[in-house]
């Protein structure tokens, strides 16, 4: 299947810049599902020691349990991630979320008035930040976890000034 927002492109409409959410979007559910799964693993093993024979079913099964649900936490989380994007086009700033249920946004470059751009600490260590979109009418629209974020900001600028150009030569 083709990338959804490349199918959702008009004609003669391009992509300038495609993201995606930076890995610390999904760290709840790397650091939750961790820690679910060594549970897992330390009720299957050291359990089984410490409890009498007859029981030790009953703890593998446990451990077992706990072990697949840290796995599928984690993965759950990469699977979302995944499918989660935005593309930045001669004309638009997309981004699409979902699997089953898809959310798009779609603005037009010439109604985005201001882009804000957030940044902490600890988030220009891991090269991650998030980016508000300030449209005409006071809209806003903010996408966190961004990979490369300041990069975005500046094909923003630079794509909605190639726009407003591009109209004022028209005009």
């Amino acid at each position: 299947m083709a990338n959804y927002i490349q199918q959702t492109l008009e004609q003669g409409e391009s992509i300038i810049h495609k993201g995606r959410l930076h890995w610390s979007y999904n760290v709840i559910n790397t650091t939750v599902g961790a820690f679910v799964a060594i549970i897992g693993l330390l009720a299957a093993c050291f359990c089984k020691k410490i409890t009498a024979p007859e029981d030790n079913q009953l703890w593998l099964t446990i451990g077992g349990v706990l072990f697949f649900v840290g796995v599928v936490t984690v993965a759950w989380g990469y699977f979302i991630r995944s499918k989660s994007e935005f593309a930045i086009t001669t004309s638009r700033f997309i981004q699409k979320d979902g699997i089953l249920n898809i959310h798009l946004t779609e603005i037009p470059l010439f109604k985005i008035e201001t882009v804000n751009f957030y940044q902490t600490f600890c988030q220009r260590i891991f090269n991650t930040g998030s980016i508000e979109l300030v449209g005409s009418g006071g809209t806003c629209h903010r996408v966190d976890f961004i990979q490369h974020p300041l990069k975005v900001r500046k094909v923003l600028n630079a794509s909605i000034n190639e726009q407003r150009t591009s109209e004022d030569k028209q005009q």
